[in-house]
This record gives structure tokens, sequence and C-alpha cells, in this order.
């Protein structure tokens, strides 16, 4: 057998509940569904320019049917998704997580997006905050934020965090008939 001197990194499980200042993160559940589609369906102009799946979101089965995959995801430690709350209405702000990990390079990918009434609250920046503190606990070594070079709002959120811009992927999604640039923001562990 080949030796690559890759030591495992053992799949973990975040908290399901994380408790910020202002948001808190629940993990997804169906008990969310109704009001997290009500929030897609009420911002889906807003939504639609940055998120490519909200035209396959038309009903509360499709909420549903995503809730199935997130939480098989969860169960097998291989994504966390998590709606955000306001900590004080516990009304949901919006959703999100990490997406992607790699447990063999010990990095990780948020993904989130807001109700539109609930930009500029600094709920996105909370929660990435709260994700990132809990992930370099567990380990991981680098945090990518991947948004549409359009996408100022992610880009403040990401800078807000201190990720710092790598690179731009050109043409690399497509989407509307088009092919849309991609920022790549990333942040090391600073303990290893």
């Amino acid at each position: 057998m080949l030796d690559l001197g890759l030591k495992p990194f053992e799949k973990f499980s975040l908290p399901e509940t994380i408790t910020g200042q202002r948001v808190i993160l629940c993990r997804r559940t169906h008990a969310h569904d109704a009001e997290l589609f009500n929030l897609i369906d009420h911002s889906r102009a807003f939504l639609r320019r940055f998120l490519f799946w909200i035209d396959n979101t038309k009903t509360i089965t499709d909420v549903i049917t995503v809730t199935d995959i997130f939480s098989k995801n969860w169960d097998n430690k291989d994504a966390f998704e998590y709606v955000f709350l306001d900590k004080q209405t516990h009304k949901i702000v919006g959703a999100g997580g990490i997406h992607t990990i790699s447990y063999m390079n010990k990095t990780a990918e948020f993904g989130y997006y807001l109700d539109e009434k609930a930009v500029g609250n600094g709920y996105a920046s909370e929660a990435v905050s709260l994700l990132e503190e809990a992930l370099f606990q567990k380990g991981i070594h680098r945090l990518v934020i991947q948004c549409d070079s359009d996408n100022a709002a992610s880009e403040r959120v990401a800078e807000r965090n201190d990720f710092v811009l790598e690179g731009c992927l050109k043409q690399a999604k497509y989407a509307y008939g088009g092919y849309r640039d991609q920022l790549i923001y990333a942040k090391l562990n600073p303990n290893g």
C-alpha cells in the first residue's frame, strides 16, 4: 500500500445550536421548513441573483427535500446546515453552514444567505465567525468563502472576518445563460 504520509483526520460533529450576540445558529430540521420556504419565497428576486437553485425551489416540498439531504449529510458528518435565528425574536433571518468539508485536507467551505429584510444587521458575519471558531477548534486548517464576483455583500462578510482574497476563478459558474466569475476568499487556522 502506498504511504503518502497523511495522518487520518477523523470526522467530527458540530454543536446543533451555537449562540452569538445577535444570532443563534440552529441545526436545520423539518421544524424550520415552512418559515424557511416563506423567507425564500418573499426574498426570491433578491436571492435569485446569486443563488442559482432558487428557481428550483418552487414549493415547500422542495424545501423538505433539501432538508432531508442536509439531515443525511449532518448525520454522516459531511456537511452542517443551520438556520440563523434573530436572538431576540427567534425568527429565521437566513440559513447556511459548512457545505463542503475535505477531511483529508482539513478544509471547509461556507455557504449562506439572508432574508432580504435582514441584510445589513451583521447576521451573516456573526454566523461565519461562530462557525469559524467551532471549525478551528475541531482542527480544520483552511476555511473558504466562494462568492460571485458581483456579490459585494458576501465580499464584505469575508473581509469583516479577515478572510483574504486569493483570486478570481474566471467564468467558473454557468447560470442564466452565461458564465460568471467566482471570488475565492480564505482564512487559515492561526493555531495550525
